[in-house]
Parts: structure tokens; sequence; C-alpha cells
């Protein structure tokens, strides 16, 4: 009972540590994107990190999974004790976060000041595709003058620029991104939209959530089994993340219009419509016990046999 109360405590503080981790990355996000804004934003409203960090839950709940079945198996804790304390866990952590977070999205909190001066200076120069701008006045004049040059267009000179709405056109902002980062921004896109439809479906009310969420997290644990693919651990999690992003994938592809329209015209009213991904993943997360079966009474069979044979 040692081990299993050790996994328990794991669990629930890989869950809460990795959350907290990426709130506060997805907060940095906002922060960055404010500093880099022309003139630089005054304040950052909680609805925006809440927006921004729409990611953190499946990130945690994903990653929580991995580490904590790995180290349940690692520990030999009993496989069923490891699933059934892993699904209650990771839904009563994803159901308070997703209460959390719909709270927080509407509550009326006070803007968090940036105090930042708006970077650069007269001649700075911003850039959006097939548009560059040249800023004559400091960058904090949002009204200050700028010579706009369009691709094959002759060079345009805006005293003040305002456009057909009367408003100020805006700036693109100070460029920040780096492009060698286009894996880790593809896995952010595919982590926000999974929690982009799990908030969707708390939204919606309770059976469509757990239906969904509760599909989901079995899925994820029941697929274990990659943790007894190796002797090593660090091999496993490694097989684990692999395993994991393809899931994510799918979920995704699932999620994705078309396919659901596919799914729609297939079952045509068989399955309500919030329960079609759910049941996917219920069928996929049997076919997965199932062959855990398999292979643990193939081995209990060997290991009878192998006793047998001994003199």
């Amino acid at each position: 009972m040692k081990n299993y109360a050790r996994f328990l405590i794991f669990f629930g503080l890989c869950f809460i540590i990795l959350f907290i981790t990426a709130v506060g990355i997805a907060f940095l996000h906002v922060w960055v994107d404010a500093v880099r804004h022309v003139p630089v934003k005054s304040s950052i409203m909680l609805n925006e990190i809440v927006e921004s960090g729409c990611w953190a839950l499946p990130f945690a709940l994903y990653l929580t999974i991995v580490f904590s079945v790995n180290e349940g198996r690692r520990h030999k804790v009993a496989w069923p004790l490891i699933f059934v304390s892993a699904v209650a866990l990771a839904g009563v952590f994803t159901f308070g976060i997703s209460k959390g977070l719909s709270n927080a999205g509407v509550m009326p909190a006070p803007p968090l000041a940036t105090n930042h001066i708006t970077l650069g200076r007269q001649g700075l120069l911003l850039s959006r595709p097939g548009v560059v701008i040249t800023l004559l006045d400091r960058p904090s004049n949002a009204a200050g003058s700028r010579v706009v040059a369009v691709k094959d267009r002759e060079l345009i000179y805006q005293k003040v620029p305002v456009g057909a709405d009367g408003k100020i056109i805006g700036l693109p902002p100070i460029p920040f991104h780096d492009a060698s980062g286009w894996l880790s921004y593809l896995i952010i896109s595919d982590l926000s939209v999974s929690g982009r439809f799990i908030a969707a479906r708390f939204n919606e009310g309770l059976i469509p959530y757990f239906a969904w969420t509760l599909a989901l997290i079995v899925l994820l644990v029941s697929l274990g089994l990659v943790f007894e693919l190796t002797r090593w651990p660090l091999a496993n999690i490694f097989l684990g993340l692999l395993i994991f992003r393809g899931v994510l994938a799918f979920e995704v592809f699932l999620n994705s219009d078309k396919i659901m329209e596919y799914l729609l015209e297939f079952t045509r009213g068989a399955i309500p419509d919030a329960l079609i991904t759910p049941a996917i993943f219920v069928a996929l997360s049997v076919l997965v016990l199932v062959y855990s079966f398999l292979i643990f009474l193939s081995r209990a069979t060997t290991g009878a046999d192998t006793k047998r044979s001994l003199p």
C-alpha cells in the first residue's frame, strides 16, 4: 500500500505542477504579445490569459497520465488499482480545472498593468506579408505618420493613418517569433484545439462533458501497456509520449468539421452526436484492454508451464 499511496501523491502533485507551469507559460506569452504590440498595450485582461492558456488542461492531463502510470508500473502497483485510480483522479482534476477556467473566463477582474514603454524609435520598420511600414514618428504615437510600401506599388505616405471607417489603422507587432519553433507551435496548436473542445463540451452540459473527458482519459490510461515494452523507464516514457502525441493528433482529427460531418452522416442518428467521438475512444480502449488481458494470460500460462516442466 505504500507504493500505491506514493502513486496517488505523485499523480496529484504532477497534475498540479504541470498545470501551473503551463498557465505561467501562457501568462508570459500574453505579456510578450502585449509588449510587442505597437503601441504597447497598457494592460492585460484575465480572459486573455484564460484564452491563451486553453492548452494548459490537456497538456497537464496527457503528461500526468504518462508520468504517473509509468511511476505506478515501475513500483509494481497492481494494474487494476492504477487504472481505476488514474481514471478517477484525472476525471476529478479535469472537472475542477474546467470549472475554474469557466468561472475565470467571465470573472470581472481588474486589468493587469504591463508598465512597459513601446519598443523602438523613429524609423522603425514593421512588416506583414507583402507590406512594409516605416514609422516616421515615435512608435508610441499610434496616429503618427507612416510610409507604407506595398509590393509592386508606389510608396504611400500617410500623414494621419485613418481607415475608411474613421479608425486608426493598426500596426503589425514587433517580430519576436522564431520560425525554428514550428514543432512546438504545432503541438501547442493541437493542445489548444483539444482545450477549446473540452471547454465547449463543459458549456454544453455535464453529460456531454463527462462522456468526452472520461472516454479520452480511459483511452490514455489503457495505453499504459506501453510502459512494459522495455525494461528502461525512461525509454518507456519516450514511447508513451510518442503514442500520446498520436492520440492528440487523432483527437484533433476527429474533432475537425469535415470528419464530424462524415461521422454524422455515417451514423445517421444511431448514436447521439455528442457521443460519437467518445464511442470511438471507448471502442479503442476496449481493444487495448482486451489485448493487455490476452498478453497477461499468455504470460501466466507460459509461467505455469515453465514451473511444471521443472524437476
